[in-house]
């Protein structure tokens, strides 16, 4: 079974919630929240949610409320980092507030925040996962703090970011596959290896997207380096520190801190980051965090071959270039 056939059910009823914002009265509300679901990207978290369900032999239909819910909680996140940050462009289109203005981005991703939860509720009534739900929201609210928080500090470590990301990256995807095994009636321990692996897919998620926001293409969608101008401590940025020597990490701090124009800032990083291969460090870390899924996969209960499955998928997922 393709990505496509998955998500078959799921897109039908993603179409009639575009519908229904798109042709709603209050235009100044709704469009936007329509504008953000219409220019997603890869359904990534709705195929691993309903893709695990099915792998553990669900077959109900209603999962794809819950990846409807997950993925308005999802955009809504969006919509307000993109805020926070000053973002120009996502996924290769203006941001919401570009767009429509800051007011409007505010108040359309609280809308959108609350439908998530409308479309969870109009078909479950399970306490564990409206509560697990609640919990993933939360995460991500903390997590993003955390990432407000790493900006402002003189010293943070590796593992300040390794707590940040899981939070803000790792909760959604620990949600998106611990669904499976709990609507399976599986036991704690189970959940707990698809949460272990989803919490280890937002890290290489995370790594990758600090990656490309310094190396990325045209494909990326939206404006390089970013990170840099905003001055955010990313995977790079603490490689290096360990990696460099003091001299060579003055010479960084000149230059990410400096008020020279973008591009000269990202030359002289860059420079730097060769010189301790720093792309090298990412492969690693990723390969690494491979070696980790992989193990935690050997042990759930599904077959060899629906094993094999998912180890490849994630494979090509930790290969992306955008």
């Amino acid at each position: 079974m393709n990505k496509k056939e998955i998500l078959k059910n799921y897109s039908k009823e993603k179409k009639e919630l575009l519908t229904f914002f798109k042709n709603h009265k209050i235009k100044g509300l709704y469009r936007p929240i329509h504008y953000i679901f219409d220019s997603e990207g890869k359904n990534i978290r709705p195929f691993f949610l309903i893709w695990i369900y099915k792998l553990y032999g669900g077959r109900k239909s209603n999962i794809n409320f819950i990846a409807l819910a997950i993925q308005a909680l999802h955009n809504f996140t969006l919509i307000h980092d993109d805020i926070m940050d000053g973002s120009l462009k996502r996924r290769g289109k203006l941001t919401v507030h570009e767009k429509w203005g800051i007011n409007t981005g505010i108040l359309s991703g609280d809308a959108l925040m609350i439908y998530s939860y409308k479309l969870l509720l109009s078909k479950f009534e399970n306490k564990k996962i409206i509560n697990l739900f609640s919990n993933t929201a939360t995460d991500i609210c903390e997590g993003q703090q955390l990432d407000m928080d790493l900006q402002k500090k003189n010293k943070a470590s590796l593992k300040d970011y390794l707590e940040m990301i899981n939070l803000k990256t790792g909760a959604l995807f620990a949600f998106s596959f611990q669904i499976g095994p709990i609507l399976a009636g599986l036991n704690v321990k189970e959940q707990k290896k698809m949460r272990d692996i989803g919490v280890l897919l937002g890290q290489i998620f995370q790594i990758q997207d600090d990656y490309l926001d310094l190396y990325g293409g045209k494909k990326l969608g939206k404006q390089k380096g970013l990170d840099v101008m905003e001055n955010k401590k990313t995977y790079l940025f603490f490689v290096f520190y360990m990696l460099a020597n003091n001299n060579d990490i003055k010479e960084f701090e000149n230059s990410f801190y400096s008020e020279e124009s973008l591009r000269k800032r990202l030359i002289k990083i860059k420079n730097l980051f060769k010189k301790y291969k720093i792309k090298d460090q990412v492969s690693f870390k990723i390969n690494e965090l491979m070696i980790r899924i992989n193990l935690i996969i050997d042990k759930v209960h599904f077959s060899l071959e629906k094993k094999k499955q998912l180890k490849n998928y994630i494979k090509l997922l930790s290969n992306r270039d955008c």
